[in-house]
Order: structure tokens, then C-alpha cells, then sequence
């Protein structure tokens, strides 16, 4: 049996995506490393440390048992794994690593909303499953052409790592007609047949996609629409916010609008059921309706 290494050895594991952390987790479980010692370090690159040794240079048994658990659990985490934290909140390798070395001891609790490292589990799941629907609703895509033709463009700012949920969406809706959607991290391009993902999002895509909004020819009729299905007689802007949050507002055709059509709600607006402008303009007579005929006996 190979003996592990001592207790006052710093164990450093590095992970760059959740498939790099699997690889990494699965050989500190292996050789039976509690998350306390390990450093988890998002990324690839790696520092030498006298003091420290990598995952990937763990001795373990050669008659060692790969550690399982259900895939229920393994997709959770991979669900979590795409949560992009915030400097006052645990890393993501490391949570990961702390549920995944009580699910791999059967500790069924680790992922319960009632204990503490489920309920945080279990929120980045639910807030990745939240961006990946403002993805899916508030991304606009705007006409374009290259050297291959025709195809639209978008550009988005997910809080998140949704960038392949919302591609699949969209494929699944636009068919054939090639898309791409730019990020400030990185691109996808759908070709009518196939994804070409790009961890950063190249130049041109960028630039492309964030002018081509302004170029929309369609941009002027979809503002129309927007004002004339505005309510302010309904305007909830908490409740508004939460379905729409601000940091979108600046990406949408129609986002520069709303402060406006919020502040004249408020200032009388309320009392109508549509905004103003909308009722000022020509309508369309209607002819009379039909008299009903009676019914035969």
C-alpha cells in the first residue's frame, strides 16, 4: 500500500472548468484527501511551492476504488460549477470539492437545503437557471453579413457560464440561419449544422455585435411597439426589476425608454391605461357590428 502524503502537506489542485476539476477531485479522492487540504486554484497555471505538491502528483493504491456518486448529484454540481463568484464568496472548486467528498461518503445531506454547503449549492443552481432565462429573454439578435452571407448577431452580458445553454435554445429555434452571440468572455458561432465556441470572444465579433444594434433597421418599429404596449395604468417597478433586471435595460432596443415612460407614469400617466402619444394618434373607424340574427326555433 502506498502511504499518502503527510497531514502538514499542502495538497494545490488547479481547474479551469468543471471537467478539469472532475479530473482533479477524482484523484484526491482516490488518494483520500479532505477538502481542508487542498487549495483549489481557478485556472491553469501553476507556481512552484516548496511547501506544496499538485493533485495530479498524489500517490495512490494501485488497488484504489474510483469513487462514484448518483448522477443526479454529478449534474448538480455541474449545474453550480457554472456560478461565477464574488470576492466574499467561497470559490466554486472548493464548495464543489466539500459536497462532493460527503456525497462520496454517503452523506446524502450535502446537498439538502437545509444544511449550509447544500443551501449554497443549491442557490448558484437556481441563479444559473435564472441567467440562462434572461439569456434566453433579453438577448437581441440584429441582422448581419460576412463573406459567408447573411446571418445575426448579439451581444450579451451573462452573470453566468450560460453562454452553451442559450446557444442550444436559439439553434433549436432559428434551424438553419447562422447566428453568433459575443460575450466579454467568450463567442459561439452556429453554422446551421454545428457550434464553434470560442473561450475569448474574438475582436471582430465583439464589435460587430454591439454596433450592429444601432444599424438595426428594425430597431425604430420595435420602440414603436414597445411604447404602444406600455401600461402605465400597471407599472410595478419593483416587481418589473425583478423580472427585468436593469443591467440588461442598456443591451435593449428599447431600454433607454423606460426611465422616461416610468417617470411620466408616475407623474399622472397612471390614470390611463395607455401611454399618451399612443392615444393621440389617428385611428381607424370601426363599421358598425352586425345585428344578430335570431336563432332559428
Amino acid at each position: 500500500m502506498i502511504d499518502s502524503p503527510g497531514t502538514s502537506t499542502l495538497i494545490v489542485a488547479y481547474a479551469s472548468d468543471f471537467d478539469g476539476w472532475r479530473e482533479q477531485a477524482r484523484q484526491l479522492l482516490k488518494a483520500g484527501i479532505p477538502p481542508a487540504r487542498v487549495t483549489w486554484r481557478d485556472g491553469s497555471d501553476r507556481n512552484d511551492d516548496l511547501f506544496s505538491m499538485g493533485a495530479e502528483s498524489l500517490p495512490i493504491a494501485p488497488n484504489a476504488p474510483t469513487p462514484t456518486i448518483a448522477r443526479a448529484h454529478l449534474q448538480a454540481l455541474s449545474r453550480a460549477a457554472r456560478y461565477r463568484t464574488q470576492p466574499h464568496e467561497i470559490g466554486r472548486w472548493p464548495l464543489l470539492y466539500q459536497t462532493l467528498w460527503r456525497l462520496s461518503r454517503g452523506d446524502e445531506t450535502a446537498l439538502n437545503a437545509a444544511d449550509e454547503t447544500g443551501a449554497e449549492v443549491q442557490r448558484r443552481q437556481h441563479a444559473v437557471k435564472r441567467e440562462a432565462h434572461h439569456l434566453h429573454a433579453f438577448l437581441r439578435f440584429h441582422p448581419d453579413a460576412d463573406a459567408r452571407g447573411e446571418c445575426f448577431v448579439a451581444w450579451f452580458e451573462p452573470a453566468h457560464e450560460v453562454l452553451d445553454l442559450g446557444a442550444e435554445h436559439f439553434a433549436d429555434r432559428l434551424g438553419s440561419a447562422r447566428f453568433r452571440i459575443a460575450t466579454p468572455q467568450g463567442g459561439v458561432e452556429w453554422n446551421g449544422e454545428h457550434f464553434t465556441y470560442h473561450a475569448t470572444c474574438p475582436r471582430e465579433w465583439r464589435a460587430r455585435a454591439q454596433s450592429a444594434a444601432s444599424a438595426d433597421e428594425d430597431r425604430a418599429l420595435w420602440r414603436t411597439y414597445f411604447v404602444s404596449t406600455f401600461n402605465p395604468a400597471r407599472l410595478n417597478h419593483k416587481v418589473m426589476t425583478q423580472h427585468m433586471p436593469q443591467r440588461f435595460w442598456r443591451h435593449l432596443s428599447e431600454g433607454d425608454l423606460i426611465p422616461a415612460l416610468e417617470a411620466k407614469a408616475r407623474h399622472g400617466g397612471q390614470r390611463l391605461a395607455q401611454e399618451a402619444s399612443v392615444g393621440e394618434r389617428k385611428g381607424k373607424a370601426l363599421p358598425p357590428a352586425r345585428p344578430e340574427r335570431d336563432a332559428d326555433a
